[in-house]
């Protein structure tokens, strides 16, 4: 042993002391060390919370943020601890956001394990077969989804913005109106009104990839006339088995020159429509009335499902050019104006005064 290393300062150092000072250190250390690793173990995976909570971690929040978020709502312990353990994990920049439930008795380590996974929460959306841009905007209002009280007004508002339809690779569309699939759609919080609308129009081409190719080409019409018309049958009947007619009614009128007159393109063009159809509303020139304008309307009156599409590119084998409501939900069907007429005075003009 060097002898220099036995003195200090002119004085013999007791080396004794010196180890039991050592050792006293390190047993300090260890005691801290597992102290600090019981409090984690005991954070992490023994305390757990005392009743449920709903949290909402915005975008961007930090680990740190996260942290704080969780404690104020009961979920974790100990937020510097949450912090340590995500960083251990090498969760760091993986916690995503949204709105999360964490039900009673969640530990730290399962409130990790869901932010990592981004396991939100998600609540339905049902598009409904027929309805309009106006309809889905409305049934907006007030879902637990939407965080902005603007987000209906502004979903509303891009449906018809020519900018944003062009920037959505439809081939011939100027609204959004016939291009958002119906369907039930499970989003978490916060949806924006472009984000789904990038959804449900997402929806629509895939369902239309998987239509028949060699039928839409042998209909001899665009996607646009193809949603359009299919969008005017959806309105016409709500029984699927039907459609296939009506379509084939609206088909054989076309070739053959004749006005659709179909009574939803006068609605869907009125500003006010009060559930009755008036002659003024008949004469009314806008420019979706198929009574007033020949052919198809400018563009879809609706949001079609995929059995009017089909309708449409598969229609019926018919010679029928009427048709006129049952008013038990089905149609009767007619060749020509005479059995129409007839048709109208047994199912309708006889049950007026009923």
């Amino acid at each position: 042993m060097n002898p220099k290393a036995l003195y200090k300062s002119g004085r013999r150092v007791n080396v004794p002391a010196m180890r039991r000072l050592i050792a006293a250190v390190a047993v300090l250390t260890l005691v801290a060390l597992s102290g600090l690793a019981a409090a984690f173990y005991y954070s992490a995976t023994v305390w757990r919370s005392s009743s449920s909570a709903t949290v909402e971690i915005p975008q961007g929040s930090s680990v740190q943020g996260i942290a704080g978020r969780l404690a104020g709502a009961g979920v974790i312990k100990t937020p510097k601890l949450f912090e340590i353990a995500v960083r251990l994990k090498g969760y760091g920049g993986r916690l995503r956001a949204g709105q999360y439930e964490f039900p009673q008795g969640t530990t730290m380590l399962s409130a990790i394990d869901r932010l990592s996974r981004g396991d939100v929460l998600q609540w339905p959306l049902t598009v409904i077969e027929g309805w309009t841009v106006r309809d889905i905007a409305g049934a907006l209002a007030g879902k637990a989804f939407v965080s902005d009280e603007g987000m209906p007004d502004e979903f509303f508002r891009l449906a018809f913005d020519p900018k944003f339809v062009s920037g959505l690779g439809l081939a011939d569309a100027g609204t959004l109106e016939g291009y958002l699939f119906p369907d039930t759609y499970f989003l978490t919080r916060p949806t924006t009104a472009a984000g789904l609308i990038k959804r449900l129009v997402a929806r629509f081409k895939e369902v239309w990839s998987t239509l028949d190719p060699e039928a839409v080409r042998a209909s001899g019409m665009t996607e646009g006339e193809i949603v359009t018309l299919a969008s005017v049958v959806e309105k016409e009947t709500g029984l699927e088995e039907e459609r296939p007619l009506v379509a084939s009614v609206f088909l054989n009128r076309l070739r053959m020159g004749m006005p659709l007159q179909s009574d939803p393109t006068i609605i869907y063009g009125l500003a006010d429509f009060d559930g009755n159809i008036r002659k003024s509303d008949i004469r009314n020139p806008h420019p979706y009335n198929t009574y007033v304008h020949p052919g198809l309307p400018p563009g879809p009156i609706c949001n079609p499902g995929r059995a009017s599409l089909e309708a449409v590119i598969k229609p019926a084998k018919s010679d029928y050019i009427y048709f006129v409501s049952k008013k038990d939900g089905s149609h009767h069907f007619s060749r020509t104006l005479s059995e129409h007429n007839a048709a109208v005075s047994r199912y309708q003009l006889s049950r007026k005064g009923s």
